[in-house]
């Protein structure tokens, strides 16, 4: 009776005096660990309460205490983390001859064991009130009466296990005070507008067609150069595809719902929108693409959970916090290494997020001075990187972007627009798919003798061209031609691959050719 009671004073005492938090137990209760700090120092403090006769069993319980140091590792924010194990008995094993001292073990990390028993050995096992001065505890112990019955040990036991509960249930309380502040209710509406956006985008023309993009808002840096700012916040709303609908919704669903507890749902609406805001910031600065996405803003959800660790830093990793960052670091590699990946607008949503996060700060937490701060340099580097994507040239005039939207115009028959972007490519510069879509932007208005100088200024840009080649020796055929039209034809078989050769079906121009010579 008195070794529980032994064992339950000493845990009351470190939870309750010394401020200790349980952090993991057995389901028996008869194995504690404990998260202690000491001057800074942090200390994973594990209590067993044993009935062991020989040495090798304790042997084989601290192979077990050393196996849970890496999850208690990940619990308890330290470079430097202290081990201590401390088994409390009534006698101690009978082979064990000398006090137990630090030991290494496989996770290079030194575990300070002590013996504790209900009747001491001289130089064998250690009182309390040492293992306390080790810890580097603020009071003292205070020794058990020798007096005491077997009821009143009972007694002390149950008093000293309920306080500690109890002090355990109010911090896990506190703990769910924060993480569970609010409802998810934004997260749901925000989910529910942007599957409705991808099916009006779906019926409209195709959520991978880049016209339609635009036309629904998608991130377009000439369109936000012209003074469509509005973009910066309705391309957040729109997906490229099933595929990225899915994957985003998937993680709007989770990091939402969790930032949206923490925060509240104002606090959610304004981080999400800022964090949104930003990545579409730093793709106009960075990325010339049309881009869409919730991934600036889901990011930001990022950014405000890591903000939410930088206050409570103890409880963000003995919850989520190693799980959070490791899924980040995977998505950012990601984005580095796949170049279709917009990182510019993933970055600027976690840094967005991580600023909006700190302008408003967590629910019942009072504000501070670095608000002050935080408010004025968000606004700068909004600004600087609106300013970046307006002087970065390079970023809102994409010779391959406007290529791509020029073939989608004139795949709707939108000739004029499709000619005028293809003029402005080559104002800058000279460019042999420019050139070809031209070509076949004038065969649409009727103007075939243009439209073959345009080819053949472009097979002269790039000689390995069949596509061009085949348009040539068509155009060839229709002037009567012929001897250009076969040369041509014979450049185009020379520049074919298998596949190019079936779409542009060879067989078909050859018939026509050998038609046209006879």
């Amino acid at each position: 009776m008195k070794a529980n009671h032994l064992f339950w004073k000493f845990v009351y005492h470190l939870v309750i005096k010394e401020n200790a938090r349980i952090i993991d137990a057995s389901p028996d209760k008869k194995r504690i660990w404990l998260e202690h700090e000491n001057n800074g120092q942090k200390q994973a403090i594990r209590v067993a309460r044993v009935e062991h006769d020989w040495m090798r069993e304790i042997e084989e319980d601290q192979s077990k205490a050393i196996q849970s140091m890496k999850r208690i590792k990940r619990m308890i924010p330290s470079r430097n983390l202290v081990f201590y194990n401390i088994y409390v008995s009534t006698f101690p094993p009978v082979d064990l001859y000398d006090r137990m001292s630090l030991m290494e073990n496989k996770e290079n990390t030194p575990i300070q064991h002590f013996f504790v028993a209900e009747d001491p050995v001289r130089d064998v096992t250690d009182l309390p009130e040492e293992v306390l001065k080790q810890l580097g505890t603020k009071w003292s112990w205070e020794e058990i009466e020798e007096n005491i019955t077997d009821d009143g040990h009972e007694q002390y036991e149950s008093f000293y296990r309920r306080e500690t509960k109890r002090k355990q249930e109010s911090l896990e309380d506190r703990d769910r005070s924060l993480l569970l502040y609010g409802k998810t209710r934004i997260t749901y509406l925000l989910l529910m507008f942007i599957a409705l956006m991808f099916f009006l985008i779906e019926q409209a023309g195709g959520s991978t067609d880049i016209l339609t993009l635009i036309e629904y808002g998608a991130k377009y840096n000439p369109a936000i150069l012209d003074g469509e700012w509005w973009r910066f916040f309705t391309s957040m709303f729109l997906h490229i595809g099933f595929f990225h609908l899915f994957m985003n919704s998937l993680a709007l669903f989770y990091l939402g719902t969790a930032v949206e507890r923490m925060y509240g749902s104002l606090r959610f609406i304004f981080i999400y929108f800022i964090a949104g805001l930003f990545g579409s910031l730093a793709s106009f600065a960075f990325n010339e693409q049309v881009s869409a996405g919730a991934s600036g803003a889901i990011f930001g959800c990022f950014g405000a959970l890591l903000y939410f660790g930088l206050i409570h830093r103890q409880l963000f990793f003995r919850t989520m916090g190693f799980n959070v960052i490791f899924i980040l670091a995977i998505n950012l590699a990601f984005g580095f290494a796949v170049p279709a990946v917009d990182n510019g607008a993933h970055i600027g949503g976690l840094v967005g997020g991580f600023l909006a996060s700190a302008i408003v700060h967590l629910p019942r937490h009072k504000l501070n001075r670095r608000q002050a701060f935080i408010l004025p340099f968000t606004f700068v580097l909004a600004a600087g990187m609106f300013g970046l994507g307006i002087t970065n040239d390079n970023k809102s005039d994409s010779p391959l972007l406007d290529l791509q939207i020029a073939q989608e115009l004139l795949q709707e028959n939108e000739t004029e627009e499709a000619e005028d972007i293809l003029l402005g490519i080559l104002e800058n510069q000279e460019h042999a798919q420019a050139r070809f879509l031209l070509g076949n932007a004038l065969i649409q208005k009727g103007n075939t003798e243009e439209a073959l100088v345009q080819f053949q200024k472009a097979v002269t840009l790039d000689e390995e061209f069949p596509e061009a080649y085949y348009n040539l020796t068509i155009l060839y055929l229709e002037l009567g031609r012929v001897e250009e039209a076969q040369e041509s034809f014979r450049k185009v078989k020379q520049t074919s691959d298998p596949r190019t050769a079936e779409q542009l079906d060879m067989e078909r121009l050859e018939t026509l050719l050998r038609e046209k010579s006879e």
